[in-house]
């Protein structure tokens, strides 16, 4: 009788301890998901429904939160920039062009000038990436001129980057980072290939005719990625030497995608989902599947993709890029800033598009940005903290990139 009581209290402790901690679980997912309907200046906030003024507010507070790094601090990382000054140095992920989320002929200026002046050979623009194929027309005519006044080289060739870089010039070409959900056709891809639009992803953050968003990697049990329309577009991209993207696709697109692909595929602007469990980061599993085409995964430097902090500093990207490195090795590595030089513009435009950046899985808070200067300062903690040779160094500045862009191009 005295085991049988024993038992029983031993079964009544276990339910409570399992109650308790799940009611733990409950309480951290609240909070990383509670999102405010009246605090304009709380972590995650609720635009639905309100005024311009409270969006203007907003955008103004997640502007100013957004810096990473003093004047010093970055001048201080010129010696690695003196260091490598021969190298090939590519931004993969620049999200701007003229028009594009807010963007003027000044503010894509701004951009260019500072990718300009880190010391970037190659840096690819946004034109698209929820718009609908006419409106990124527009903005590549409207981009253009401004790519021959700011003496840019738009290229079809990675032999056109190494020219350039040898007569101290810098190159261009555009990307989109989705299409618009409407588009249930194929018909446009190489229109806009014509127009130098060399890198093309599925979908931005939601699901389309092609493949589902990152929006999806939140429910375990969904496995939604391309659809057979999807697989035609990287057919036709792998023919067209158009290089396929799954920044802003669902783990389960990139990792269809790379099944179809018989070209290496690249992320242009993720983060590990191992390092940092966020649903528009990548798992181990779609990371192996990019390195198994041969491809490539470029760390982006928003905080709010690195760290529960939303910290943007070199030490937390770059132990995002030893974590892709220890997976596919770091022949497999680059960076994209995703920096927006128009910041405050560009949320007072993606604040209220809750469908793409819904506050309920963490989009819109307020977040660190590290912006493409800051390149340096994840190699040097590349070379002193992870201990990577020179070699190495080059290839995720550029190189590897490079090898990506020649196998689709060629």
């Amino acid at each position: 009788m005295r085991k049988l009581y024993q038992l029983i209290i031993a079964l009544i402790l276990g339910v409570l301890f399992a109650l308790f901690i799940t009611a733990e679980k409950d309480v951290e997912v609240a909070k990383e998901f509670v999102v405010s309907d009246t605090d304009v200046t709380a972590h995650l906030w609720n635009p639905r429904g309100k005024s311009d003024e409270l969006i203007a507010e907003r955008a103004r507070f997640l502007a100013q939160a957004a810096e990473t790094r003093t004047a010093e601090e970055k001048e201080a990382d010129k010696v690695y920039m003196e260091r490598y000054k021969d190298a090939i140095v590519i931004n993969s992920l620049m999200p701007s062009s003229v028009g594009i989320i807010g963007n003027t002929i000044k503010s894509f200026t701004d951009g260019v000038e500072r990718n300009r002046r880190a010391g970037v050979t190659h840096v690819s623009a946004s034109v698209g990436a929820f718009h609908p194929a006419e409106l990124m027309f527009g903005f590549i005519r409207d981009t253009d001129p401004v790519v021959l006044m700011l003496d840019l080289t738009k290229v079809g060739s990675t032999q056109d980057i190494r020219d350039a870089k040898a007569e101290g010039r810098m190159t261009i070409m555009y990307n989109s980072q989705g299409f618009d959900y409407k588009m249930q056709d194929l018909s446009y891809v190489a229109s806009l290939h014509d127009k130098g639009v060399n890198i093309m992803n599925f979908v931005y953050n939601t699901e389309n005719h092609l493949a589902t968003g990152v929006n999806f990697n939140s429910d375990p049990n969904n496995k939604k990625g391309i659809t057979e329309l999807g697989k035609a577009f990287i057919q036709l991209a792998n023919e067209q030497g158009i290089i396929v993207d799954v920044s802003h696709s669902s783990d389960a697109t990139a990792i269809d995608a790379a099944k179809v692909s018989t070209k290496p595929i690249l992320a242009s602007h993720n983060n590990s989902s191992a390092i940092f469990n966020n649903s528009r980061n990548m798992s181990d599993e779609g990371i192996r599947a990019i390195g198994a085409t041969g491809g490539a995964v470029c760390v982006n430097g928003v905080g709010v993709f690195l760290s529960e902090d939303a910290n943007a500093q070199a030490d937390t990207i770059a132990e995002h890029v030893q974590h892709i490195a220890d997976l596919i090795g770091k022949q497999g590595t680059c960076y994209g800033s995703d920096f927006t030089h128009n910041l405050e513009d560009a949320m007072y435009i993606q604040v209220p598009m809750v469908d793409q950046y819904p506050p309920e899985k963490g989009f819109g808070a307020p977040s660190q940005m590290a912006s493409i200067e800051d390149i340096w300062a994840i190699v040097a903690v590349l070379e002193d903290k992870y201990q990577w040779n020179e070699d190495e160094i080059r290839g995720f500045l550029g190189e590897n990139l490079l090898r990506v862009y020649e196998a689709n191009w060629e």
